[in-house]
């Protein structure tokens, strides 16, 4: 017993063929910028514990010097608490400041540990994902592409060819007859 293929089109084939390719394409872009993306994030973290580092260095600057005016207004008042009350308020809003800022450069530097083993994970399957466009969609494509020459030149072979038209005697035109004038 034979077998056959029920083949009902080749233009189907082609479709396909080009959508695989395409999605191969689009897949290899689409590890590419989600590789990209990550390299931005580390760079975006290592650029945000440097403001935060700054910023905890001006803060306690400005406690410094909060400090500094409440321990001023209280030598002017012969260290009475009354009358200082603003800048009371000043030295703990400098604080509160620092403290923010201290718990940002905290929480950077928590991404900056917890980044490289959250995408650890991903980059494994990424790699994977990678090899198998790089050789089993390629290798598929190419069979594919194999196939459709196969059934093409079965498709030729089998279908029935047309006989050449007969040869004009000459000096007659198309479409008149050799006895009609």
């Amino acid at each position: 017993m034979s077998q056959s293929a029920q083949v009902h089109s080749l233009d189907l084939l082609r479709r396909l063929h080009a959508v695989l390719a395409r999605f191969g394409v689009t897949a290899q872009e689409s590890l590419g910028m989600a590789a990209l993306e990550i390299r931005r994030v580390h760079d975006v973290l290592a650029d945000r514990l440097r403001y935060w580092r700054n910023q905890t260095d001006r803060r306690q600057e400005e406690v410094a010097r909060a400090r500094a005016a409440l321990s001023h207004a209280r030598a002017a008042n012969d260290g009475q608490h009354r009358g200082c009350v603003e800048q009371e308020l000043d030295l703990r809003k400098a604080q509160q400041r620092l403290r923010e800022a201290e718990e940002k450069v905290i929480t950077v530097r928590r991404w900056q540990r917890q980044l490289p083993e959250v995408t650890k994970e991903y980059e494994g399957r990424a790699r994977s994902l990678s090899g198998h466009l790089e050789g089993d969609l390629r290798r598929g494509l190419a069979l594919l592409q194999d196939k459709l020459a196969a059934l093409e030149a079965y498709a030729d072979a089998t279908r029935p060819h047309e006989a050449p038209p007969a040869p004009r005697p000459e000096g007659v035109a198309p479409g008149q007859s050799e006895g009609s004038p």
